[in-house]
C-alpha cells in the first residue's frame, strides 16, 4: 500500500465513498498536506453534514476497527487504523464556510473536498502557511476554547512558525482563561510542546507572555534560561542520548520530563501538587520529585574533591533510574562531562557495588545461617552489607556472613 497522503484518498485506510456526501477534510491534515510534511502517523479530521455516528459505526464494522465517541453532544467520533487516526465531526453551521469561520487559526481553517478535489480557504490560510505565520481567524474564537491559546505556541514550535502580533496580543490579554481548561487537555498540549524540535524557545515565549502562569505560577527564571540547552544535549552527549530517549510513558520521553522540570518550583510539595492537578502519572511525579530533591545532593558531591563512598552509595540508591536524569541536569548547569562520566559508568555497570546494592548474600542466607526470623532487621543487615561491599570492606559471601554475625551479636 502506498504511503498515506491526505490529498490522495486512494491511500486512506478506508474508502471515501463510504462517507456521506457533503464531507470535507479539514484541520491539521490539510495544513500538513499543503506543507508537504512527511509523517509516520496521520490524523484525518473529516466534517460531515449528517449521520456522524451512524457513519462511524458503519466504518468500524466494515474495516474491523474500534470506534470511540469523543463527544456525543457535538457528534465527534474516532476510529483508529494502523498509522491513521480518523475523527468524524459534525459540521458547524449550514455549510463549510461557516464551519471554517469557527476555527482557531487561519492555517487550520482550510478545507478540502475529497469528492471534487477543491480547496476552500476563505481566511487566506495558504498565504499564512507561506509566511510561516500563526494568525487567529477571529479574536472571539479564542474565547470559545481557551486551550487554543497554548496551542498557538505548540503549532509555532512544531512548524517553526511565528505568532502574528495581533494574535499574540489577544492571547496575552486572555491568558487567565487557561485556568478553566480541563487539566488533561493542558497536559497534552504541554507534552506536544516539550516534544517539538523548537519547543524550548516557544515554552520560554509562552512563559514571558504569561500563558503558563495559570498552571505554573512559581516558575523560576534561572530554570527557564536552561531550557534551550536540553535541545542540544542528546547530540552533544551521545553517552546519555539512549537514556534520555527512553519513555516513562508511551508518549513521553525522559528528555520531555526533564524539560517539564524547568516549569516547576524547587519545592517538592508544590511541584507534586501541580503535577497531580495536571494528571501526570505516579511514575512521572516520583521521577520529578527525585530530580528536585536529589539535584542539590549530586551538585555537592560532584564539586567535592573526594566524595565519600557512603554518600555516593546513598545517592545511587535514592535516585535509582533517575540517576542519568540528574547527570543531564548537571550538564545543562554547565558542569563538564569529565566530572560526571564515572557516575554514568557506575550506573551502567550492574556489577558496580557503589551504584547497585550488592550485599553478596540474600535475606534467606542470613535467616538460615544466623537463625533470624523475617523482620525489618534482615533488610537493614542487607543494606549495611551492601554498603560494606561498596566500601571494599567485604568482597565475598563468607566475609559478608561473618560481618553480619558480628553485627547480630553486637545488637
Amino acid at each position: 500500500m502506498s504511503p498515506l497522503h491526505p490529498f490522495q484518498p486512494q491511500t486512506w485506510p478506508f474508502n471515501s465513498m463510504d462517507l456521506p456526501p457533503g464531507g470535507y477534510l479539514v484541520g491539521g491534515a490539510v495544513r500538513d498536506g499543503l506543507l508537504q510534511r512527511n509523517k509516520n502517523h496521520w490524523d484525518l479530521d473529516i466534517v460531515l453534514p449528517v449521520d456522524v455516528i451512524p457513519c462511524g459505526e458503519k466504518l468500524a464494522k466494515k474495516y474491523h476497527t474500534s470506534l470511540v465517541i469523543l463527544d456525543l453532544e457535538r457528534q465527534i467520533v474516532r476510529l483508529i487504523f494502523p498509522d491513521v487516526t480518523l475523527d468524524l465531526i459534525q459540521m458547524q453551521g449550514d455549510d463549510i464556510l461557516h464551519d471554517l469561520s469557527q476555527r482557531d487559526f487561519t492555517i487550520n481553517a482550510i478545507a478540502w473536498d475529497y469528492n471534487t478535489r477543491e480547496l476552500y480557504d476563505p481566511h487566506n490560510g495558504q498565504q499564512d502557511l507561506q509566511a510561516k505565520t500563526i494568525r487567529m481567524v477571529h479574536s472571539d474564537n479564542l474565547l470559545h476554547d481557551p486551550l487554543r491559546l497554548l496551542r498557538a505556541y505548540r503549532l509555532a514550535a512544531q512548524l517553526n512558525f511565528a505568532i502574528e502580533s495581533k494574535t499574540n496580543q489577544r492571547i496575552k490579554s486572555i491568558a487567565s482563561l487557561l485556568a478553566n481548561i480541563a487539566p488533561e487537555r493542558v497536559q497534552n498540549e504541554l507534552n506536544l510542546l516539550c516534544n517539538s524540535q523548537h519547543g524550548s524557545q516557544h515554552l520560554i515565549q509562552a512563559w514571558q507572555d504569561g500563558i503558563l502562569t495559570p498552571w505554573f505560577p512559581d516558575i523560576q527564571s534561572h530554570w527557564m534560561q536552561l531550557l534551550p540547552h536540553w535541545d542540544t544535549l542528546p547530540d552533544s552527549y551521545p553517552q546519555l542520548a539512549f537514556i534520555l530517549d527512553q519513555h516513562l510513558r508511551q508518549d513521553r520521553s525522559v528528555l520531555n520530563i526533564l524539560k517539564l522540570c524547568c516549569l516547576l518550583p524547587e519545592n517538592r510539595e508544590i511541584a507534586r501538587h501541580t503535577l497531580t492537578q495536571l494528571r501526570y502519572s505516579r511514575a512521572e511525579i516520583q521521577y520529578i520529585e527525585k530530580l528536585i530533591t536529589l539535584w542539590p545532593v549530586l551538585e555537592r558531591l560532584i564539586t567535592s574533591p573526594a566524595p565519600p563512598i557512603p554518600a555516593q552509595f546513598d545517592l545511587f540508591q535514592r535516585a535509582g533510574e533517575a540517576l542519568p536524569g540528574l547527570l543531564a541536569v548537571a550538564l545543562v548547569h554547565g558542569y563538564g562531562w569529565p566530572m560526571l562520566a564515572l557516575w554514568l559508568e557506575r550506573f551502567t555497570n550492574p556489577q558496580d557495588p557503589v551504584a547497585h546494592a550488592l550485599p553478596l548474600v540474600s535475606g534467606h542466607d542470613l535467616m538460615q545461617k544466623l537463625n533470624l526470623t523475617p523482620s525489618p532487621r534482615v533488610g537493614k543487615l542487607l543494606h549495611f552489607l551492601a554498603l560494606a561491599h561498596a566500601q571494599g570492606h567485604i568482597t565475598n559471601p563468607a566475609e559478608a556472613l561473618e560481618l553480619a554475625a558480628v553485627l547480630v551479636r553486637q545488637t
